[in-house]
């Protein structure tokens, strides 16, 4: 939930301006405390960042783009979510994908929640989220989606990982990892994921993410008393970042475990292709059951 002055830094738009749109087309419309406050939801920044992209894509003006709005939820129902008698992991994906591309967050919430109520989440996670993003990936490199699009789905699907591991809790005083990427990789999902997956397990996971620099987690390891580092490297161009990490971790006086994936982990050098982990949910069950973290743990399930 949101009120007007960090909507108003979210999307660029002063207060005045947004108080004027609700007045002006009555389509977006925020709920109001006992006090008359406004209070904006996700769906409605969602809605407002649509209406922004169709006026900005189309160079029309923003009362004709509140009217491509309404005239947009009218025909909502294009969009509907499986059946629960033709429930799988195809139709699901197929459908959050089409209402995500057409910035259809309601849709794809509805279609995503069904999934939950069928599936396990990593299920979910692991059989529709990660072929959306590999459909994402794909159709952004051939130009079939906008800069705005791939943005869009990637963060919605970021969110609603990252609700699951925020709600996850760990056992204090388990083993404790550190989730990283390298200076200058900003593709974090995948070591989301991760970072979860360990949670779920019970291992206390410290998830810092994208464009860490090595220099900055010295302490931190001390401190915390981290054992792992998971690290994330998407892009070729970033592999020499990872070998410098590793060789400044292996300097320090604490000794380090760590694991390494993502797309480009297998351009790492030989010497360091032991420690690179797929991207396979099996894969990691069967690392998780080979190591000594297993057996100092507990699982810990979170229903959302």
């Amino acid at each position: 939930m949101y009120g007007i002055k960090k909507i108003s830094e979210l999307l660029g738009v002063s207060p005045i301006t947004l108080r004027a749109w609700e007045n002006r087309y009555g389509v977006i419309t925020p709920t109001r405390t006992e006090g008359g406050t406004r209070i904006y939801s996700e769906q409605d920044l969602s809605d407002l960042k649509w209406v922004l992209h169709e006026k900005e894509d189309k160079m029309i003006s923003i009362r004709q783009a509140m009217l491509a709005f309404k005239e947009k939820q009218a025909s909502q129902t294009s969009f509907t979510s499986p059946s629960s008698s033709d429930i799988s992991f195809s139709n699901l994906t197929d459908a959050i994908y089409e209402a995500l591309i057409e910035y259809d967050a309601s849709t794809a919430t509805e279609t995503v929640n069904l999934a939950f109520a069928n599936f396990d989440y990593e299920t979910v996670f692991h059989q529709i989220f990660i072929p959306i993003l590999y459909n994402v990936g794909y159709q952004w490199e051939t130009g079939k989606l906008s800069v705005a699009q791939e943005h869009f789905i990637s963060h919605f699907i970021q969110r609603k990982i990252l609700r699951f591991f925020e709600d996850t809790q760990s056992e204090q005083g388990t083993v404790k990892a550190l989730a990283i990427c390298p200076p200058n990789e900003f593709h974090n999902i995948g070591l989301l994921l991760f970072s979860l997956f360990l949670k779920k397990r019970g291992v206390d996971v410290i998830y810092i993410g994208e464009n860490t620099t090595k220099e900055s987690i010295k302490s931190l390891i001390q401190i915390n008393q981290v054992r792992l580092i998971c690290f994330s490297v998407t892009l070729n161009s970033h592999i020499h970042y990872v070998v410098d990490f590793i060789e400044y971790l292996e300097k320090q006086p604490v000794k380090l475990d760590y694991l390494i994936g993502g797309h480009a982990a297998n351009q790492l050098p030989k010497e360091y292709q032991n420690h690179v982990l797929t991207g396979e949910l099996e894969d990691w069950e069967k690392w998780f059951q080979t190591t000594h973290y297993h057996k100092k743990v507990k699982r810990h399930n979170v229903k959302i």
